[in-house]
């Protein structure tokens, strides 16, 4: 019966997948290396010509249909990891004058290598960077060339972007959440990559975001009302463009900032700061849904949205 019950007990381990383990410094090395080929290639665009196409406008895309299965949490992270890539900018370092590799998230959302992320993923600036270029990497460190930008709005932070990759299998989209569903977020907080998260949606909230400039910083100006999502899975800096997802991993929205909800620092040594409470702030899939023509509403849970100028 021991003999038995070890050969079941390894049976049932060999049944299971592998288990994905990321090297981080590997990653990056991985990921930093193929860019600087492509880049002696001169197979990527410089940067600065993909932010001059960060306008408003939209784009046809097929969407898929949500998903009505729910998965348990290894199955949805395995179903995340096929879709969310790390994206960000390749670029040569001032000081030590070596490639690096800064990146944020995306995820796939329609055929031929259509990719959601943040606006400002593509048009934040760093003074002293001369030469950078835009590429996305899946979790085996294979990079994809970021060929355009094919939908934007800069208002709600968000745009599709063109990469030039094989097939790579999408996420859906789905409107509607409400406060309280369970929800997931897989990114790279940090430079800490495929970190999976969990939480709840904790409320629903308008707000009138600061309007970016061509360099991805604020203006002074305030956007239409976005529909926003505060959630409790954790991510930070390095996770914009994450997708926020449901147990089917459906999409619902997608990271954008996080507040901080502690009082200012007063600079009196004799009173004791107040306690810092990050408040996670992610668009909603209604906003995301703008840049697509009428394609969406195909799908069940999608309707009719003609979005003109990405508004």
């Amino acid at each position: 019966m021991l003999a038995l019950g070890a050969a079941l007990l390894f049976q049932s381990a060999q049944a299971q997948p592998p288990r994905f383990v990321i090297d981080d410094e590997e990653f990056v090395a991985k990921v930093t290396e193929a860019a600087a080929k492509l880049i002696h290639e001169k197979k990527l665009l410089p940067i600065e010509t993909l932010r001059r196409q960060v306008h408003a406008r939209t784009c046809r895309l097929t969407l898929i249909p949500p998903s009505t299965q729910k998965l348990e949490g290894p199955e949805l992270y395995e179903r995340l990891q096929e879709s969310v890539l790390a994206i960000g900018t390749v670029y040569k370092c001032p000081d030590c004058k070596d490639w690096h590799f800064n990146s944020s998230a995306g995820f796939i959302v329609g055929e031929g290598g259509v990719i959601c992320t943040c606006c400002h993923v593509v048009l934040a600036e760093d003074a002293g960077i001369k030469e950078g270029y835009l590429v996305a990497a899946n979790a085996a460190g294979h990079v994809f060339a970021v060929r355009s930008v094919l939908a934007a709005d800069t208002e709600s932070d968000t745009c599709f972007l063109k990469l030039d990759a094989p097939p790579i299998k999408p996420l859906p989209f789905r409107r509607g959440v409400r406060t309280g569903e369970k929800v997931y977020c897989l990114s790279h907080p940090g430079g800490y990559h495929f970190m999976f998260t969990q939480g709840m949606v904790a409320r629903l909230n308008r707000r009138r975001n600061e309007v970016l400039d061509k360099q991805g910083q604020a203006d002074g100006n305030l956007t239409r009302p976005i529909l926003l999502l505060n959630v409790t899975a954790e991510f930070a800096p390095g996770s914009s463009g994450a997708p926020i997802v449901d147990e089917a991993g459906n999409v619902v929205g997608q990271v954008a900032s996080i507040a901080d909800a502690g009082e200012p620092d007063t600079g009196d040594q004799n009173v004791a700061p107040s306690p810092s409470v990050p408040v996670r702030f992610c668009t909603a899939t209604e906003e995301i849904l703008r840049l697509a023509e009428p394609e969406a509403a195909k799908h069940p849970g999608a309707r009719k949205e003609h979005a003109k100028s990405g508004k």
